[in-house]
């Protein structure tokens, strides 16, 4: 076994371990409403950008499918492995329930500046996803595009902060939170390339309905656990069939 993929393996052992502690609790902004039905709190924004393969992707697309909409950046050491992580784990879920083809992971590379197809396919396969699988569309495009759809759009701030700056406790994005840092986690991506900074923005996921409406904000994506997704997934198909 190469080096890099003993390192993969340790990764997914520490997330495993992460994600388990968490097992069980429930967060986010919204959640009460899976009892009372989810609100539709506005409309998403419409976009063409560029995927993991190099293809140009249409927000129009996704229309009929339920959208879980996330904010990564490849070389993040904090909330971005443990939701890719998360997402792998649902997406095993959606599987087994035969509903993959009527959800659609959607997630926007937050540090274009930097990154890239190569990048994002690297982050991508480092937590378990097979990047060719477009069922998981990781977009960019011009930084000033993504930031339009991202903060504009999506209302998800992100910015990029230097290691000295994180030391001192500057590591949330928007200066502000509710919620507690998340420990460090292991990203060989960032490792290998010698980055000096991290890219901070909201643990956000945003479900958005077939109709291109935005029904719940989460506003703590990497603690979110299978059950409490596959509800909203399977309510909204339902209301989607009525």
């Amino acid at each position: 076994m190469t080096p890099t993929a003993i390192a993969g393996l340790g990764v997914l052992a520490v997330l495993a371990i992460v994600a388990a502690s968490v097992v069980g609790y429930t967060y986010g902004r919204y959640m009460h409403a899976a009892q009372e039905g989810l609100p539709v709190l506005g409309t998403a924004p419409e976009y063409t950008l560029t995927n993991q393969l190099g293809q140009e992707v249409a927000s129009s697309s996704f229309r009929g499918k339920v959208q879980l909409v996330t904010f990564l950046a490849p070389y993040c050491t904090e909330y971005c492995p443990l939701i890719a992580y998360n997402l792998r784990s649902l997406e095993r879920v959606l599987d087994a329930a035969g509903l993959s083809d009527r959800v659609q992971i959607v997630a926007f590379d937050v540090d274009p500046e930097h990154t890239g197809r190569r990048e994002m396919t690297a982050f991508l396969r480092q937590y378990g996803w097979d990047p060719q699988n477009t069922r998981w569309q990781f977009l960019t495009g011009p930084p000033e595009k993504v930031r339009e759809v991202v903060t504009g759009g999506f209302a998800v701030d992100y910015r990029q902060v230097h290691e000295e700056a994180q030391n001192s406790g500057d590591n949330l994005a928007g200066g502000e939170s509710s919620v507690s840092p998340e420990p460090e986690v292991a990203n060989p991506l960032a490792e290998g390339a010698g980055v000096d900074y991290d890219v901070v923005h909201n643990d956000a996921l945003v479900v958005v309905d077939g109709r291109g409406r935005i029904r719940a904000f989460l506003d703590q994506a990497s603690r979110i656990s299978d059950a409490d997704l596959m509800d909203m997934i399977t309510e909204l198909l339902h209301e989607q069939r009525s």
